[in-house]
């Protein structure tokens, strides 16, 4: 059969129709001081968000639009079903230090709200892949089994064209060799092409 395979239908995408999302790169994920009272359990969401940082300035330079999604707890936009697994005073809290941004967004960028874990469900974030007519993702982000997964698994059900640099996407130090490994895993046997250039391949291939 002919037609284009995954990498190749990505990178035929001018970078004006490709949006760069940063899942949940915020304080009480990537900060050190989130972990109060104790070592810091997220060094690596840190480094990660460095490292996708420097990933977004370059790539918005090259045209690509730039997304960030922020989770933002409020318990009267849950259904009664999901409040019940809540506390009002949980991760990223609405109005909270912790529901920040990590680093400051880059220069151009959109920041929208989503309820929970999964960012499809935001209408902000799908309006705006709709309104500049995006059809490729880089999906950079933390944390791995959550949030990460819920944007790679709803960008393959909508039919669009994704990468997952393997560098700029992260979960809690504790989880590196047991649950963040099984989702790098998953990706890794099944959706190998999406997974095989990480944040500096894909500027290359975009610099041509």
């Amino acid at each position: 059969m002919g037609g284009s395979g995954p990498v190749d239908g990505f990178f035929e995408l001018e970078p004006r129709r490709v949006a760069v999302v940063l899942v949940d790169f915020q304080n009480d994920f990537c900060h050190p001081d989130a972990s109060t009272g104790r070592p810091p359990g997220n060094t690596r969401n840190a480094q990660a968000a460095r490292r996708a940082d420097t990933f977004a300035r370059r790539a918005g330079e090259l045209g690509a639009r730039v997304v960030y999604t922020r989770q933002v707890l409020d318990l009267d936009r849950l259904t009664p079903r999901q409040r019940r697994w809540e506390r009002a005073d949980g991760l990223c809290a609405a109005g909270s230090w912790g529901a920040e941004l990590f680093l400051d967004p880059v220069p151009g960028a959109t920041v929208v709200v989503k309820d929970r874990f999964d960012c499809w469900q935001s209408c902000e974030f799908t309006d705006l892949l709709d309104r500049y007519d995006i059809d490729g993702l880089v999906i950079c982000g933390v944390e791995l089994v959550c949030c990460v997964l819920y944007a790679v698994l709803g960008a393959a059900e909508r039919g669009y064209h994704y990468l997952v640099p393997p560098d700029l996407v992260s979960g809690q130090d504790f989880g590196e060799q047991t649950d963040n490994r099984a989702v790098r895993d998953f990706l890794r046997f099944n959706q190998p092409d999406r997974v095989r250039y990480d944040a500096a391949a894909i500027l290359a291939r975009w610099r041509g």
